[in-house]
């Protein structure tokens, strides 16, 4: 599947399971209520269990336009060089942020996958949300086939993801650093 053909997928409401450094991710355009509805359903996730999906940025430069950033040393000492990378970083939602998904949540987990595809998709597809390729209570696709058969007939690129640890995810609200997953990156 070519990058235009993923970000028209996107831009239509799809969703498409993406490979990326760590795992395989389930994506769908932030500008896509449908999409994003039908993400909802097929992770079978309620909006109350304050489980968030990712948000993608095209870049880390838009990061403020959806959170805030209350230690700014922190952040471009030990965030930034591993953005892009299997960092996950929770931050408080930036409230002049308005979206019908993340209007319901005070945090918002951003990630850049440091992986090809998304260099190239992001610029057409715009921001993102991802998620892991898989369902409830199963563990995630590592390559193109499990998601296959996890979700029959979804649109998946068919190229093989890092096979990594999931990753890492960093809640940066509190007063200090909480590891809140201990994935690929060493935090």
């Amino acid at each position: 599947m070519q990058v235009e053909e993923i970000a028209k997928l996107l831009q239509r409401g799809e969703i498409v399971a993406l490979p990326t450094e760590t795992v395989f991710g389930l994506a769908v355009s932030l500008n896509s209520e449908t999409g994003i509805q039908k993400l909802i359903k097929l992770k079978n996730r309620d909006i109350e269990s304050g489980k968030v999906f990712t948000l993608v940025p095209t870049s880390i430069s838009e990061f403020e336009r959806y959170v805030l950033i209350p230690d700014r040393e922190l952040f471009d000492t030990k965030v930034k060089p591993h953005i892009p990378g299997a960092l996950t970083v929770l931050l408080p939602k930036n409230p002049a942020f308005t979206h019908p998904y993340f209007d319901h949540f005070e945090k918002i987990g951003l990630r850049i996958p440091d992986f090809p595809l998304f260099a190239q998709l992001l610029p057409l597809s715009g921001p993102l949300l991802l998620t892991s390729a898989n369902p409830r209570d199963l563990s995630v696709a590592k390559d193109f086939t499990e998601v296959e058969q996890y979700f029959p007939g979804l649109p998946v690129v068919r190229e093989p993801a890092g096979n990594q640890p999931a990753s890492t995810i960093v809640d940066l609200t509190g007063q200090k650093p909480a590891i809140l997953r201990q994935g690929a990156l060493k935090f």
